[in-house]
């Protein structure tokens, strides 16, 4: 029986249908099981089910059904999908093969629950936490993934190569609009492609007088919201490029029969909503004209090792200042910069920010005028 994977109603509920051309009983159950609260993206729910399906699909080409798939099976699937020995396509290789595990996994731990698989193909080893208590049950089909280097550039090759070069480009409104929001706000690519028009508020607004930035909502990751602050001069270069670019992108799309109008704010030249491929072409063609690479989500990693830098800065600025205020700058010490950054960044996980802390050029400097501080005011009390 062929299965295939769909996403197609409404909800974004996938679900999973026969040769006959009916829904599987059996997968539909776990289409809902998919459905858990801790899944709470459409996104996610689409990506384990096509997985799932490509395992499936696997299986059945060698005559089995995956609730009777082996550990054998699944060392044969890793090997398929992970080396070019049986395919010439794309491999999955590290965090792209955990995904696909993950959906393995799931699979396999909703056909227990339901009894339609008396034993798991795969063991489960206890993983390390970050401050070596205890840890989480992890399926040995996970790969232990080498985080890929971070990319980022300093504020200054910023504004004076790549911002230079943009604005030669064709739609530097966009591009620039664009890229200046990646880099000023550490926005995902996806969460920036997806702001919508009615999000830009007009920041000359008298409700936004005396502030250098304005507040916007945006869904993140696992349909995750944050508030997100993007300063005032981005907003009205994005509302400037929405008033003259993205109008003249509309009259292109208007011109097509039947087509229906976006209302997301960056567009292509046919008027539809702008791809992160094409991000990425742009991103690499300014990065091989100017020698200085950069990538849309190296924006993220560069908003993130400038603005941890200037948090902790100004930590120990208070620090400096704790004999003469007292209690209101020890509280100031207390918001906690890495804390901080991973509520701007939308992290789930507090892990995920303390890779950015390698990068700061003041790093040494900072503990070492800090842990001075200490020792001065301890002596002092002391005496």
């Amino acid at each position: 029986m062929s299965l295939s994977a769909w996403s197609e109603t409404p909800t974004g509920r996938p679900f999973f249908m026969g040769a006959d051309g009916l829904p599987d009983a059996e997968l539909d159950g776990f289409c809902s099981y998919l459905l858990a609260p801790c899944r709470r993206s459409a996104k996610t729910w689409a990506t384990y089910a096509n997985q799932a399906a490509v395992y499936i699909r696997f299986l059945g080409s060698q005559g089995k059904s995956w609730k009777e798939a082996t550990r054998d099976d699944l060392r044969l699937y890793y090997k398929v999908r992970s080396t070019t020995e049986f395919q010439t396509g794309q491999v999955l290789k590290g965090q792209s093969w955990n995904v696909a595990a993950a959906a393995i996994v799931h699979l396999y731990e909703y056909g227990q629950e339901t009894g339609l698989v008396r034993e798991l193909p795969f063991d489960y080893r206890r993983s390390r936490s970050l401050f070596g208590r205890g840890g989480n049950l992890t399926a040995d089909l996970v790969a232990k993934v080498t985080p890929e280097p971070i990319n980022f550039i300093s504020i200054q090759a910023y504004k004076q190569l790549w911002r230079t070069r943009l604005r030669r480009q064709r739609n530097f409104q966009r591009n620039l609009a664009l890229s200046d929001l990646l880099v000023t706000t550490g926005l995902r690519i996806s969460e920036a492609l997806s702001l919508r028009t009615n999000q830009i508020p007009d920041p000359d607004h008298p409700a936004y007088a005396r502030r250098v930035s304005v507040t916007i909502r945006v869904v993140g990751k696992g349909s995750k919201p944050r508030n997100v602050r993007i300063p005032k001069r981005i907003l009205r270069a994005i509302r400037f490029y929405m008033e003259d670019e993205r109008e003249d992108a509309l009259m292109a799309l208007e011109r097509k029969a039947h087509a229906q109008e976006t209302s997301e704010v960056f567009l292509s030249n046919r008027g539809t909503p702008l791809s992160a491929r094409s991000v990425e072409k742009l991103f690499q063609s300014i990065s091989s004209a100017i020698g200085v690479a950069l990538t849309p989500h190296g924006c993220r990693h560069t908003f993130a090792v400038y603005q941890l830098e200037a948090m902790i800065k100004r930590m120990a600025k208070n620090l400096k200042e704790l004999r003469a205020t007292g209690a209101d700058a020890y509280r100031q010490i207390l918001h906690d910069p890495l804390r901080q950054l991973q509520l701007l960044l939308g992290h789930a996980q507090i892990s995920t920010t303390y890779q950015y802390l390698d990068f700061l050029e003041e790093s040494e400097d900072l503990v070492e005028s800090s842990l001075a501080d200490w020792t001065d005011w301890n002596d002092e009390n002391a005496s």
